[in-house]
């Protein structure tokens, strides 16, 4: 006996492909949660230079990065909080490490010592970089020796985050300056005698405009700006008993 083939009732495929669809709007639109760690492993060495990245030492926690990681000095003046066996220190990245694979990290002698046995000689690590590393400092620059009005290079000291670009105010426009891979930025065009106003922004969307930066070669020049450290400023919304409503909570990972 044969028996009758049973309908799909159309409102059931309905419902099913909705629920499909929103199932794969989910998974595509939920949070997407990255560790931020990177993985290797830290070695050691006693710097005697200022080395690649030009700059002057801030206490002796500082480190070396992979010739991958230092991207031609972009990596300069950002800081790295470094975890091993024994604890965790924050260094300031100020050298190129030729020698060191993908993740890995040379480190001052004291901020090894901070993390691992220094008898070990090497340790695994974990590391992350810091966003707004405080206390939030003063933008310094220098100029490089040898600068002139035809031909100059600055460098920006005291940043806290990763550089993404330094501009040199040129009339009514902003002019790019050129990163080196010594951690100078190199002018355009003539600079001219200056002095000069500079806009310098980070990775992160920090931006200070500093006016009056002097061709001084060699000489730091401190400012009162800052990258990142002003709070922002507190807006209260009027509302009503009719408006009100809920505040979105952020998607916890």
């Amino acid at each position: 006996m044969r028996h009758a083939r049973r309908r799909k009732r159309p409102w059931v495929a309905a419902a099913v492909a909705a629920l499909v669809a929103a199932v794969v709007f989910v998974q595509l639109t939920g949070p997407v949660c990255a560790s931020p760690d990177r993985r290797g492993r830290a070695y050691f060495y006693e710097a005697r230079t200022p080395g690649n990245c030009s700059l002057p030492r801030h206490g002796m926690l500082f480190a070396s990065v992979s010739t991958a990681e230092y991207a031609g000095s972009a990596a300069c003046g950002g800081y790295l909080d470094v975890t091993g066996p024994t604890g965790t220190v924050r260094v300031l990245v100020v050298d190129r490490c030729p020698a060191c694979g993908p993740g890995d990290l040379d480190l001052s002698e004291e901020a090894f010592v901070s993390i691992a046995d220094r008898d070990d000689g090497s340790a695994a690590i974990a590391y992350r970089e810091v966003r707004d590393p405080e206390p939030a400092r003063r933008l310094a620059f220098r100029l490089k020796t040898g600068s002139t009005a035809h031909w100059a290079a600055l460098q920006v000291l005291d940043h806290g985050n990763r550089l993404a670009h330094v501009r040199v105010r040129s009339g009514p426009h902003w002019r790019d300056l050129r990163r080196g891979a010594d951690n100078y930025w190199v002018f355009p065009e003539e600079p001219g005698p200056g002095p000069y106003t500079m806009r310098i922004s980070d990775v992160y969307g920090g931006e200070a405009t500093v006016t009056g930066v002097r061709l001084r070669p060699g000489a730091t020049q401190r400012f009162s700006q800052r990258l990142y450290g002003t709070p922002p400023p507190i807006v209260r919304a009027i509302t009503t008993p009719s408006d009100k409503a809920s505040p979105e909570m952020p998607e916890v990972c």
